[in-house]
């Protein structure tokens, strides 16, 4: 065993976290006891490390040098560089994945290969931070090919969201034909059908081009492989499916016939190849019928719940006027609005799942209001049913800033302007002067007021099927 403890003293360890005293022991080469080697041309590099270390993260360094074969001593590395394997060294000794978008990368093609299944979820953590337009299709090659399932639906989430922007990238061009096919099965890559096939051809045309074959409609088709069955073509127009499909040789004769066939009668079962299942939106409202503060809905696949709309068109709710409060100081009596806000508050409840969450959220008259859920509610599909319920109030929210200043409040009805008025009296500082000085408020309008909201539709996220 090699000892290197030349340049540490002592109780150096005293001082450290777990993470810092391991680095340490790892870049000073602290009693070492196996080596790993990188040979090239130019030159021999030499990486140590610490067998017990690296057997307690990885099955496949626990074999190489606690199994039954003979213990290595030294490890020759083909397939990586040594700057490579001494950042995936430090990250397997600290769980420090904190690097750039390069660096992890490389670290998850060593870490996979040692199955590091605690490292390779840090760095798709990390990884799925820095998905880009630019980038988002190299990212979920990466993880298609490492199988890396959490980054996978990351970034499949984010191709769908951008999926239109993604389809013209050149990244888009050199995924596999694996990497394709995930992205085609998803119901919520949400675009022109006709432009994804458009793409996907321009793709298998460029596969080709990569393997010296000519770009024949036949071996296009090979090249897309069953990502092909993926591709929504039954959805097609039926101009759109003959100008741009049929006239090709992509489809055999008896596959555009049934196409033909299904798109002449949708209510035949015909056994067809290609998808059928319409593409949806990341995003999507459901608008429903108003006056009601109970709604019943079905709901045909799972959804994520993020809020409801609420109706701001009834009449009656204008007739209150904005609240101001009047300064008996100010010669003009103006409303100084910055001391006073509208605002709903109340409670809504999914009652098939129970459950209940309080919202607030500022009202805008005469514009539709949007409650927006602090969390995502999951609700399964099947054409099951929910009911929601709400309950919403009406009230004013004052600057707090304001109310630390408010003293002795009273309210008093008038029966003749069938409102409230409400006097505010305070003794404020004048920061200016330092003077204290006596100032009075009117506050005209109403401070709380129940009252029906009408849900009039639902906002919500399909939820990927990948």
């Amino acid at each position: 065993m090699e000892e290197n403890t030349k340049e540490v003293s002592i109780g150096w360890q005293s001082d450290k976290p777990l993470s810092k005293s391991l680095v340490l022991l790892l870049e000073k080469e602290l009693w070492t006891d196996v080596t790993f080697t990188f040979r090239s041309e130019e030159e021999v590099v030499e990486v140590k490390g610490h067998t017990v270390i690296l057997a307690a993260r990885s099955p496949v360094f626990q074999a190489m040098f606690f199994g039954q074969m003979e213990r290595k001593r030294e490890v020759e590395i083909e397939d990586a560089s040594p700057e490579s394997f001494k950042l995936f060294l430090k990250c397997l000794y600290t769980d420090d994945v904190d690097l750039d978008e390069e660096s992890v990368i490389r670290v998850i093609e060593i870490a996979h290969k040692y199955q590091l299944g605690y490292l390779l979820d840090l760095c798709s953590e990390q990884l799925a931070k820095s998905i880009r337009v630019d980038n988002a299709c190299h990212i979920l090659n990466l993880a298609v090919f490492y199988n890396l399932n959490k980054l996978q639906k990351e970034a499949c989430n984010f191709v769908d969201d951008h999926v239109h922007e993604i389809l013209e990238t050149p990244g888009f061009m050199n995924i596999s034909v694996e990497t394709l096919r995930v992205m085609l099965a998803g119901d919520t890559l949400y675009d022109e059908e006709l432009n994804i096939f458009r793409k996907c051809v321009d793709w298998a045309e460029n596969k080709c081009k990569e393997q010296n074959l000519e770009p024949s409609d036949q071996n296009k088709r090979n090249a897309l492989g069953d990502a092909f069955f993926f591709l929504r073509l039954p959805s097609l127009s039926l101009f759109d499916y003959t100008e741009n499909v049929a006239n090709t040789n992509l489809l055999s004769t008896e596959e555009s016939h049934k196409i033909y066939m299904y798109k002449g009668s949708p209510s035949l079962q015909m056994d067809l190849r290609n998808s059928i299942i319409q593409r949806k939106p990341r995003l999507a409202t459901i608008l429903l019928p108003g006056d009601q503060m109970e709604i019943k809905f079905n709901c045909p696949n799972d959804i994520y719940l993020l809020g409801v709309m609420l109706d701001q068109s009834k009449e009656y709710l204008h007739q209150y006027q904005v609240p101001s409060f009047y300064s008996t100081s100010d010669e003009n009596n103006q409303p100084d609005r910055h001391l006073s806000a509208i605002a709903l508050h109340g409670e809504l409840v999914i009652q098939e799942t129970g459950f209940n969450v309080t919202f607030q959220t500022p009202y805008l008259p005469k514009i539709p209001n949007f409650i927006s859920l602090n969390e995502k509610v999951l609700l399964k599909g099947n054409n099951e049913s929910y009911t929601i319920t709400l309950k919403v109030t009406l009230c004013t929210s004052y600057n707090v800033l304001y109310l630390e200043q408010l003293r002795n409040i009273f309210v008093e009805e008038d029966n003749s302007l069938n409102r409230y008025q409400s006097q505010y009296r305070s003794i404020c500082c004048d920061r200016e002067s330092s003077q204290v000085r006596l100032l009075k408020i009117l506050y005209k309008g109403w401070p709380c007021s129940k009252y029906q909201h009408f849900i009039t539709g639902l906002q919500f996220q399909n939820v990927s099927n990948r």
